[in-house]
């Protein structure tokens, strides 16, 4: 049970992250692009991912630990300062692609590291996997 709760907030993070991060982009950025429109998509996306993984948390009776501030403070200055060199398409896509890369190992490096039984914890981890899979084939053609 311990290891599925980690598991789990491992998942509300990551997908948490791709929340604020795309959030932060599309206020900063805030143009009508296609992709905006494309991130917008993976918006919606990784906020599914989050409810879900918060729901199964909380069904366990535990709290679902949050992104520590550090991590949303540095994410945030690191996306305004990209986005004031340069705000094209290509570079949005770069720093998604960046981004859905990062995910899809720390992903299935946990896959690897944690050896899970309960079946719907494993689908949700390769729901989000699935989702940055989604996401890379996506940005490609911006790029």
């Amino acid at each position: 049970m311990k290891e599925e709760i980690e598991f789990l907030d491992f998942i509300y993070q990551n997908a948490k992250m791709g929340q604020e991060s795309i959030g932060r982009l599309l206020k900063t950025r805030n143009k009508n692009d296609e992709i905006e429109v494309v991130a917008r998509e993976q918006l919606n996306d990784y906020r599914r991912i989050s409810n879900s993984a918060k729901g199964m948390i909380e069904r366990r009776k535990k709290k679902a630990k949050e992104l520590d501030i550090i991590s949303k403070v540095a994410t945030n200055m690191s996306i305004k300062f990209n986005l004031a060199k340069d705000d094209s398409q290509k570079e949005v896509a770069d720093m998604l692609i960046k981004g859905s890369t990062m995910g899809i190992t720390q992903i299935k490096k946990h896959l690897d590291d944690y050896k899970l039984k309960n079946k719907n914890v494993i689908n949700l981890a390769n729901r989000l996997l699935s989702i940055e899979e989604k996401n890379l084939e996506n940005l490609v053609k911006f790029t």
